[in-house]
C-alpha cells in the first residue's frame, strides 16, 4: 500500500499528470457546456479550469510545475492558431471587400485595448511590471508571452490576464451583440478575435465558418500589431509610470 502511495505521489510530479488532467478537465467541461445548451457561462475554457484550480493545490503541485508539465500543449496553441488560416483562406473573396474597415478597425481596437489596460492600472496604483503584464492582455497567450519579456512583466501574470479578458470577452458578446442588434456575423467574429483572441474565436466558431475566420483574421493582426508597437513604444510609456 504505501508503495502504491509513493508511486502515486512521485506520479503527479511527471508531465503525464498535467496532460490528463488537463485533458480530463477539458472533456468534463465539453460535457457540461453540451448539457448546458451552449450557455456562455459554462464555457469550456471557464469550466476545465476548475478542477485544475481544485486537484493542483490537493496534491501540492504549484503553477510553475503544472506549467512544464503542460509545455506540450502550450506548444501547440501556436500551430492552431497557424491552423485557422484554413477557414479565413475560405472567406477570401469577403475578407477582400472590407479589407480597408480591418485595417482601421485592427489598428484601433489594438490601441484602445492595451491603452485601457495600461491606464487603469495605471490609475489604481499597480506597479509597472504589473501594469506590462497587462499590456498585451487581448492578444493570444502564445504571442502575450513574448511580448511581456520586453514591458518587464511577469509572464503568468501576463496568462492569467490574457485568460481572464478571453472568458469575459467570450461571456460578454452574446448580450452585446443582441443589445447593440448586431446580426452580421462578420462583425461579430472580428469583434471576438479583436477584443478575446483565441477563446474568442472559439465562441466565433459557434457563430459559424464566416465568424470563425473573420474572428482567426483578427486574432492574427491584432497580435501582429500589438508584437510589432508594444516592446517599441513601451519604453516611452514607462517613463510616465
Amino acid at each position: 500500500m504505501l508503495a502504491n502511495l509513493d508511486q502515486l505521489a512521485e506520479l503527479v510530479h511527471t508531465p503525464l499528470f498535467g496532460l490528463l488532467l488537463t485533458l480530463a478537465s477539458y472533456r468534463f467541461a465539453l460535457w457540461v457546456y453540451g448539457r448546458s445548451n451552449s450557455l456562455p457561462i459554462f464555457h469550456p475554457f471557464l469550466v476545465a479550469s476548475i478542477p485544475v484550480i481544485i486537484v493542483l493545490p490537493l496534491v501540492n503541485v504549484g503553477y510553475e510545475e503544472y506549467r512544464e508539465q503542460t509545455q506540450m500543449i502550450s506548444f501547440l496553441l501556436g500551430p492552431a492558431t497557424v491552423a485557422l488560416a484554413w477557414p479565413l483562406y475560405r472567406q477570401l473573396h469577403t475578407v477582400r471587400s472590407v479589407l480597408k474597415p480591418i485595417v482601421v478597425a485592427t489598428l484601433l481596437g489594438a490601441a484602445i485595448s492595451a491603452a485601457i489596460a495600461v491606464g487603469l492600472a495605471w490609475w489604481l496604483g499597480a506597479p509597472p511590471e504589473v501594469v506590462g503584464s497587462l499590456a498585451p492582455k487581448s492578444i493570444t497567450t502564445p504571442i502575450a508571452v513574448e511580448v511581456v519579456k520586453s514591458t518587464g512583466g511577469y509572464v503568468s501574470l501576463a496568462a492569467g490576464a490574457v485568460a481572464i479578458t478571453g472568458i469575459v470577452g467570450a461571456l460578454a458578446a452574446g448580450p452585446i451583440f443582441r443589445l447593440l442588434k448586431v446580426t452580421d456575423h462578420r462583425v461579430k467574429g472580428f469583434a471576438l478575435g479583436l477584443v478575446a483572441h483565441a477563446i474568442g474565436t472559439a465562441r466565433a466558431f459557434e457563430y459559424g465558418e464566416k465568424a470563425g475566420a473573420f474572428a482567426g483574421l483578427a486574432l492574427g493582426l491584432c497580435g501582429l500589431v500589438t508584437a510589432l508597437a508594444l516592446p517599441w513604444l513601451w519604453p516611452w510609456v514607462a517613463q510616465y509610470l
